[in-house]
């Protein structure tokens, strides 16, 4: 009976989240703050990035605010990753507890693209460019009862993409929540970069204001289930819809732990993201953490290979998690 009373208010919070989602990405865009949303670090990215509901790889607010409130002491992580077309993503982390029934995370992700060839309409050389992105969040998590979180959300975006140019910022909103029925089963759901949007403007290079637009960021709902199958195995998964320019994507993400020894953690991904192309969108991962036998700090040296989206490229993810 107490399952069967938490499927059903797990169920009544989703079609009260849908409800409000559906007048929300009816006002979808492009696909600004793309770096945003290939993962946070190698944990995640060796998952398929289906961690909205596990707890069990660390908390990663990133992914639901909700889990902040999961916290059990401090937990920082690093991490940076090693991309072709002279490209960089690296991710800062820190969660923490906020007795007796509280957490908050704070994170900032850094994407670069460097050595970029400039030239005239002409086609004659003139400076090497780059560009740079961030996010900047904080989320707060708070338990409701034993087993149901809710959590908050706040993304600042800053993108730098020309030095004669004002920075685009934005602010972005993520609602989540989370169930668990058990101690082998949890469930969750978020909604992501509400508001989010980037005004843009050459004016002040071109001196023609009619240059102005404004790109909204995809809006994003997502629902989770992890799943302890046997006592060092844990399968993860996840659905949703992005929604962009009145034009939606479902997409489905995989992930698998195995804890082949106390220190040695392997973990597999599968994410299609969207289900209409899946020959194109489909991308698989893999990686492995390695928990260092160290008292003080707990120290885990993490390690993600992941072939990217249309089989662009292939990107490796190294990351460091220490715990307070």
């Amino acid at each position: 009976m107490v399952i069967k009373s938490a499927l059903i208010k797990f169920g009544i919070l989703i079609l009260l989240l849908t409800g409000f989602t559906i007048s929300t990405l009816a006002q979808s865009g492009g696909q600004a703050g793309s770096f945003s949303r290939m993962g946070f670090g190698p944990r995640g990215m060796a998952m398929g990035n289906a961690l909205i509901s596990n707890t069990s790889n660390g908390v990663y607010s990133y992914y639901n605010p909700a889990l902040a409130a999961q916290s059990a002491g401090t937990q920082v992580d690093f991490s940076t990753a090693a991309m072709s077309f002279d490209r960089s993503l690296n991710t800062a982390s820190g969660t923490f507890e906020l007795p007796p029934t509280a957490g908050a995370s704070f994170s900032i992700i850094n994407a670069n693209v460097s050595d970029i060839d400039g030239r005239t309409s002409s086609g004659y050389h003139t400076d090497m460019l780059s560009t740079q992105e961030y996010q900047i969040a904080a989320a707060f998590g708070q338990q409701i009862t034993d087993h149901f979180s809710v959590g908050i959300g706040l993304k600042y975006y800053i993108s730098d993409l020309h030095n004669d140019l004002p920075n685009a910022t934005t602010l972005g909103l993520d609602i989540g929540i989370l169930h668990l029925f058990s101690d082998r089963l949890q469930a969750a759901a978020v909604i992501r970069d509400l508001l989010a949007s980037y005004s843009w403007s050459s004016g002040t290079l071109y001196g023609d204001n009619s240059s102005a637009r404004t790109d909204n960021f995809p809006r994003q709902i997502q629902f989770g289930l992890s799943y302890l199958l046997i006592s060092n195995l844990l399968i993860s998964f996840e659905g949703g819809q992005m929604v962009h320019k009145n034009k939606s994507a479902n997409n489905l993400k995989i992930g698998s732990t195995y804890q082949l020894h106390e220190r040695i953690s392997l973990r597999g991904g599968w994410q299609i993201n969207d289900l209409s192309s899946i020959r194109q969108t489909n991308h698989f991962s893999t990686g492995f953490s390695v928990h260092l036998p160290f008292d003080l700090f707990s120290p885990s040296v993490d390690y993600a290979f992941v072939q990217e989206p249309n089989n662009i490229s292939y990107m490796h993810t190294f990351g460091i998690q220490i715990k307070l």
